[in-house]
């Protein structure tokens, strides 16, 4: 049995926890399925009250809490803000609209909302007349016009007309001049559209506008992974650590960079290295196991899963590597041990650790 031990531990991991939620949610939850009115709440914990319902697909008692809050704080900028903000994020693109045409607001954010709506509904006519006089409305405010031109921009890209996106942000640089925000929405709509060069030159402009932001490095190392430029994304890589040594994200960014890109050699350096910085990291524990199983060095991925294991002894997927990797070793004793003390440490929350021993025993019925 392989695994891809990184990826697979964070698609698991990471979101394996269960959801808590603050006790001003489960109070307005309680009242709302009691039939009772949910009373006084500020503002943050109405947004967050809807944020939950999106995440948790309760449209209706989303729709709820945003008449409450509606209803509660009419005059509240940052709140309608937050309101629209989630509907997008969740492609409520009718109640965007809905809600749009019912505030009558003039607010060049709220209009940017009902920009992406039209284009995710598939009205582009409808989204390009609006666009038109939202440029007429916004001509002698140029934050504003600039604000709109973005909006419109990352609308286009997300609704997949990159060559429209490309003419719209060209048409603002010819306004207002070429700035970082409208190259990164052309960078974006390049690499998407596959086009290198342009793309490139984009980054170069980036990079030299903000040379000295690790963030900015950071962000370009993702986008050069995604035009297949492993050896520019490790420039970039290193270039953020550069500026930010101590931090441990850009440290296993560029660690599993140098991996992707088949240099065993310097992932292990680098790894090694953070290790020095943080030995007690399980991260870079099961990182270093994964380099070591892709150059089938499976003694020195046995000896990096049993640290991470000493570190967290309550995730079950370790032990299902642990399993994996005595498996290659021939060890199919130690495996089945490994599955049992699996199962005892973390109670097998998914059944994989019960389906691998039951498969194992069935595979060699002579081992114990």
């Amino acid at each position: 049995m392989d695994y891809d031990m990184y990826d697979a531990f964070y698609e698991d991991y990471e979101d394996g926890g269960e959801e808590s939620y603050p006790d001003f949610f489960v109070e307005w939850d309680a009242a709302v399925r009691a039939g009772q009115s949910p009373g006084y709440y500020e503002p943050e914990e109405l947004a967050e009250i809807i944020e939950i319902y999106f995440s948790q697909d309760e449209l209706k008692k989303a729709r709820q809490a945003i008449e409450h809050a509606l209803k509660l704080y009419a005059n509240d900028k940052d709140l309608r803000e937050q309101i629209f903000r989630a509907l997008t994020e969740y492609e409520q693109w009718n109640d965007v609209l809905k809600l749009y045409e019912r505030l009558k607001i003039f607010d060049v954010w709220i209009d940017g909302h009902k920009l992406i709506a039209l284009l995710h509904l598939g009205m582009e006519e409808a989204a390009f007349h609006f666009f038109a006089e939202l440029k007429n409305q916004y001509a002698d405010n140029h934050e504003d016009l600039n604000i709109a031109y973005q909006a419109m921009g990352e609308a286009l890209i997300e609704t997949d007309l990159f060559k429209s996106a490309v003419e719209v942000i060209n048409e603002a640089i010819g306004i207002m001049g070429e700035n970082i925000d409208f190259l990164w929405l052309l960078l974006n709509a390049y690499t998407l559209m596959e086009k290198k060069e342009e793309a490139v030159q984009c980054a170069d402009k980036i990079q030299k506008m903000n040379p000295l932001d690790a963030g900015t490095w950071c962000r370009l190392g993702i986008t050069f992974e995604e035009l297949d430029d492993m050896d520019r994304a490790i420039d970039a890589y290193e270039n953020a650590r550069s500026l930010q040594p101590d931090s441990a994200n850009l440290m296993m960014t560029l660690i599993t960079a140098y991996e992707a890109h088949g240099n065993y050699n310097k992932a292990l350096e680098k790894a090694s290295e953070f290790l020095h910085m943080q030995p007690d990291n399980f991260r870079a524990y099961i990182i270093l196991a994964q380099i070591y199983s892709d150059l089938e060095n499976w003694d020195e991925a046995l000896l990096h899963i049993n640290k991470a294991l000493d570190i967290i002894p309550g995730i079950y997927l370790l032990y299902l590597y642990k399993s994996s990797i005595l498996q290659r070793l021939k060890e199919t004793d130690k495996a089945k041990l490994t599955l049992q003390e699996g199962i005892e440490k973390t109670g097998d929350p998914k059944g994989h650790l019960a389906v691998e021993l039951t498969k194992l025993n069935e595979q060699n019925p002579d081992t114990h």
